[in-house]
């Protein structure tokens, strides 16, 4: 479990991908969000069951771009999960996602490059966590990062999760 999550979304064009994104350690995640604010979400990855509080931090520095948040994690059995994921409401989002090293000023990042499935098929994000806001400021993506949409409401997983059909990204 951890308490502060500084984190960075960027939108991403499958045609810039310049790297073999599928050659990178993967998961697949089937998530659900039971309430929107604060977020509670249930999480399947690969055979491991995550309950998620995330809860944006109401400081000057995290409102700058809504990149901070408090978030609670706990695993869970898989009977829990399948008990609790009915109160989605069958509003689920589907991906896999890719771990992908980055090294930028010396510093080792990783890139999580989240390709969805099913009714988002075509969306890409990437997410970088930062341990503190200086890097998180000072981070240059890689240049096959399109747009950052950070703290962007639409670019959401909770927004995502309550469309029936995909918003135009």
């Amino acid at each position: 479990m951890k308490n502060i999550e500084i984190e960075k979304k960027f939108l991403v064009k499958k045609e810039d991908l310049i790297i073999d994104y599928k050659k990178y350690k993967h998961h697949k995640i089937i998530q659900g969000f039971i309430y929107l604010k604060p977020a509670i979400r249930l999480r399947k990855q690969d055979d491991k069951y995550f309950f998620t509080i995330k809860e944006k931090m109401m400081s000057e520095k995290s409102l700058v771009k809504d990149i901070a948040r408090k978030e609670f994690e706990f695993e869970i059995s898989k009977k829990a999960f399948n008990d609790l994921i009915k109160l989605s409401k069958g509003r689920l989002i589907y991906k896999v996602r890719y771990n992908i090293p980055y090294i930028y000023n010396n510093k080792k990042y990783n890139i999580e490059l989240d390709v969805f499935e099913k009714d988002y098929k075509g969306l890409i994000y990437a997410e970088v966590e930062f341990k503190n806001f200086r890097d998180a400021k000072n981070f240059v993506p890689p240049k096959w990062f399109y747009k950052d949409v950070s703290g962007i409401e639409k670019y959401k997983n909770t927004a995502l999760s309550i469309c029936k059909k995909p918003k135009k990204i």
